[in-house]
């Protein structure tokens, strides 16, 4: 097996930077509504409310992701790290055989 010296680009950090995008339509849609709702009519200031709601939903389902990703990295460096482990421990059966 070949390993890189390089770390590998991480997918979790762009979706983190995606919720935080979205993170900040959230707070600007919700300076607009608290801004203009007396001037907004009721389905307008719903519709609002609505979009905050499903962005706050959005940004909660990809922080969930990053942190799931999160885990299963440390996982996989854990299983890794046993998996070298166990191949140092047989290292001197193998160099047994040879004679």
């Amino acid at each position: 097996m070949i390993d890189s010296s390089r770390p590998a680009a991480s997918p979790q950090s762009s979706l983190a930077y995606t919720a935080l995008g979205l993170l900040l339509c959230a707070i600007a849609l919700i300076t607009l509504a608290l801004g203009f709702a007396d001037s907004l009519g009721t389905p307008a200031f719903l519709a609002l409310i609505g979009a905050e709601l499903l962005l706050i939903v959005v940004i909660g389902t990809l922080f969930s992701t990053v942190q799931a990703q999160s885990t299963a990295a440390a996982d996989a460096a854990e299983q890794k790290k046993r998996d070298e482990a166990t191949l140092d421990a047989l290292e001197p059966l193998r160099g047994g055989e040879q004679r």
